[in-house]
């Protein structure tokens, strides 16, 4: 897609002058991004902004590190990032790289224009399904370490905001290496997969499920996915739950392979999703049991949050 395009132009828009912590960030998007990051109507600066920054976080987790830095850094996403100006954060980015301020303009501009071409093919009624007719009342899910790929089962129950018949589900991993082949996902119960695909080629996945009969507004639903990776697909050290609305419950459980356990395990708990990948020097550690599993419960989760568990590969 052309650098001059609309998507574009509302990115650059977006990611000037405080970026995403500007006031009244609602009123400063473009409807494409309003429509892509799930905005169907106004919403206040906490849900405007922990929808915009988990899209693009997300999309910015497709490209190269180098990009994927540029675009967090450029578009003010993470505490670090949190300056006035957007000259203020090309600056910070040359000094993480020590070039020359044209030189990191040049990159940040280069990121832009790859995450264009990333979603130019996204279309707006691909945008995330929370913002689509029902939000998330619980979720339980069980990340299996131990089998031989990795296996993720989660058990949702829902609550419609309107009548409908079915819902998408998204989720995201860190980019998929050449020649490594696709993720299965089977609905165990309370749905039935309509379609499972990549979103504009990225790892991202886009799961259209079919609901056995069409919910009210308020209605309640229960169902339970699957998903199983395929070999070589890389995972990221953690998992967690990030609800893009608030959520009553979330209980999160992991199982280590008895050969494979971690050096060091830690709670994440109401950690804001652009710092998901950070370190915290101050962190609440637990220890895996007889089985190699880790459970934790959550209560009255909040938006744009993770709330699981992370750990530092065993040598």
């Amino acid at each position: 897609m052309s650098p001059d395009s609309d998507l574009s132009k509302e990115l650059q828009s977006l990611r000037s002058r405080q970026g995403v912590y500007r006031p009244g960030l609602y009123a400063h998007l473009g409807l494409r991004i309003r429509r892509l990051s799930g905005l169907m109507t106004k919403q206040n600066d906490t849900k405007t902004r922990t929808a915009v920054e988990k899209w693009l976080t997300d999309l910015a987790g497709t490209l190269q590190p180098d990009q994927r830095e540029a675009v967090l850094v450029s578009f003010a996403i993470g505490r670090d990032h949190r300056l006035d100006t957007l000259d203020a954060r090309i600056g910070q980015l040359a000094g993480m790289r020590n070039v020359a301020h044209r030189t990191a303009r040049r990159q940040a501009d280069a990121a832009l224009d790859a995450l264009v071409a990333a979603i130019e093919d996204l279309q707006p009624d691909e945008a995330a399904s929370n913002g689509c007719g029902w939000r998330v009342s619980s979720l339980s899910s069980l990340f299996r370490l131990d089998t031989p790929t990795p296996e993720l089962y989660e058990l949702r129950t829902i609550v419609a905001t309107r009548e409908i018949d079915r819902i998408e589900v998204r989720f995201t991993l860190p980019p998929t290496p050449p020649g490594v082949g696709e993720p299965v996902v089977a609905a165990l119960f309370g749905a039935q997969v309509r379609q499972n695909r990549r979103v504009d080629g990225s790892p991202s996945r886009l799961i259209t499920l079919d609901l056995p009969h069409p919910l009210t507004a308020d209605e309640k639903h229960e169902l339970w996915l699957h998903v199983v990776l395929p070999p070589d697909q890389p995972t990221r050290p953690h998992y967690a739950i990030v609800p893009l609305a608030p959520c009553d419950f979330g209980s999160v459980r992991v199982r280590f392979a008895p050969d494979r356990q971690p050096a060091e395990v830690w709670v994440l708990d109401e950690v804001a999703y652009p710092d998901l990948d950070a370190r915290k020097t101050s962190r609440r550690t637990v220890t895996p049991n007889a089985h190699g599993e880790v459970s934790l419960e959550f209560r009255s989760l909040h938006e744009g949050h993770a709330y699981g568990v992370a750990w530092t590969p065993g040598s």
